[in-house]
């Protein structure tokens, strides 16, 4: 039976086969070390992750690919972990970058919910049977220190193809879109 580390690598190997080229390319640098287009910088639970998951040409890293697809795991459903669209991580890279910019200081991801299993998903009140969270194509995070309608209008300038405004959190997808709500 395969183990996590070698379904990781797997699905690392088959999605960065599949991966466009650098879409982080034309992205915006700051001044703050670690924030820009190939980094993020989140807390997911208790675990605080500083991963720069392109290299300096701005090819997909593997290992750092491999840390974000289990930061982003369902910790509620036993620790599992899938492939996560890399296009889903760079997006949030331009989120960051763009709102630690406006903040003029790091500013770090909360992430409230990365990949959730079918299963987890149906106890969710609310969540969309087909829902990208199961596709591992959506986040639902707060930026540690921004007004959530602040990151949802970021995310919409970005052109965010899913977008949810929430209360205490924004919900953010590469699923086909556009889609609001």
């Amino acid at each position: 039976m395969a183990g996590r580390r070698d379904v990781v690598r797997w699905l690392l190997a088959a999605g960065l086969a599949a991966a466009a080229a650098p879409a982080a390319a034309g992205l915006r640098l700051t001044r703050f070390r670690g924030i820009g287009a190939r980094f993020l910088w989140l807390r997911a639970g208790a675990e605080e992750h500083h991963v720069a998951f392109r290299d300096r040409s701005g090819a997909l890293s593997e290992a750092g690919l491999s840390r974000l697809c289990w930061a982003f795991r369902d910790r509620h459903a036993g620790d599992v972990a899938i492939w996560m669209d890399p296009r889903l991580f760079d997006l949030l890279a331009a989120i960051q970058t763009e709102a630690t910019l406006l903040a003029d200081r790091p500013l770090r991801i909360e992430l409230v919910s990365g990949f959730r299993t079918a299963r987890r998903n149906l106890t969710i009140e609310g969540a969309a049977p087909a829902s990208q969270h199961i596709r591992g194509r959506a986040a639902d995070f707060a930026l540690a220190g921004l007004d959530p309608r602040e990151t949802a209008r970021i995310a919409d300038r970005l052109g965010a193809p899913g977008l949810g405004r929430y209360a205490r959190f924004t919900h953010v997808d590469v699923g086909p879109g556009p889609r609001r709500w």
